[in-house]
């Protein structure tokens, strides 16, 4: 089940789910929560995957300042970190989808799941597919929560990352 706005606004209370809201209530929506764009970084580097995350490598990441409080981005993939700081209880998992208009002007989206327990300030990917321009703490997408049965807490490398303040990946 998908949270709805009055559960969402009832964990914003205990300070779950979304922290660091420019605007509660612009950003709290029916069924989710919009996130805001905070800083905008180009892949730079070799990413490697594999198993065991033995060999993981992350890419480089390299943060495109902006000019007049916007970004002026050409056809491209981007990372961009989010505002807002995401706490989620071991019983509530998010998924990341683009906002409409962001669809519209050419923005796809890519996120992975959003485990229960993580916490922290996050970057979602996406792909310019022709020049937009994104203003600073524009909303380009929308968080939503679903219940599952409570489970351990996520406890990965990107537990407590805050691209935000840190710039990079992981703790």
């Amino acid at each position: 089940m998908i949270l709805s706005k009055s559960q969402i606004l009832e964990y914003a209370r205990k300070g779950l789910l979304v922290r660091d809201m420019i605007d509660q209530k612009t950003q709290i929506q029916q069924a989710g929560v919009d996130l805001t764009v905070g800083k905008i970084f180009r892949l730079v580097g070799h990413g490697v995957i594999d198993f065991t995350n033995e060999k993981r490598k992350l890419p480089e990441y390299e943060e495109i300042k902006t000019e007049g409080g916007k970004w002026v981005l050409p056809k491209g993939t981007y990372n961009a970190t989010m505002n807002e700081f995401i706490i989620l209880p071991n019983n509530i998992v998010a998924l990341v989808f683009p906002r409409s208009s962001a669809l519209v002007c050419g923005i796809e989206v890519h996120s992975a799941l959003w485990d229960p327990g993580y916490k922290g300030r996050g970057f979602l990917h996406f792909t310019a597919q022709r020049e937009v321009t994104i203003y600073e703490n524009a909303r380009i997408v929308q968080m939503i929560f679903m219940k599952t049965e409570a489970t351990e807490e996520y406890n990965g490398v990107y537990k407590n990352e805050d691209l935000l303040r840190r710039g990079r990946r992981g703790r």
